[in-house]
């Protein structure tokens, strides 16, 4: 069964932020709309709603320093 593919969960979400923040240190701001979009593309199977990501993404943003752009898709 190599071909199952597990849906992440809230945890592996917030994991996969901290890395793309860490990847991103160098800019201060982070785009919830940028960062939803990196994430939707790691994880496609993704169940939570862009409005949960984003609340992960602003948690892990605030929490690591990085102003945040409450950006909407273009």
């Amino acid at each position: 069964m190599s071909g199952l593919v597990q849906k992440p969960n809230s945890l592996d979400v917030r994991q996969a932020i901290v890395r793309y923040l860490i990847d991103n240190v160098d800019n201060p701001s982070v785009s919830i709309f940028e960062v939803t979009s990196a994430v939707r593309k790691m994880f496609p199977l993704c169940e939570l709603t862009d409005w949960q990501i984003g609340d992960l993404i602003a948690r892990s943003a605030i929490d690591a320093g990085f102003a945040i752009d409450f950006d909407v898709a273009p």
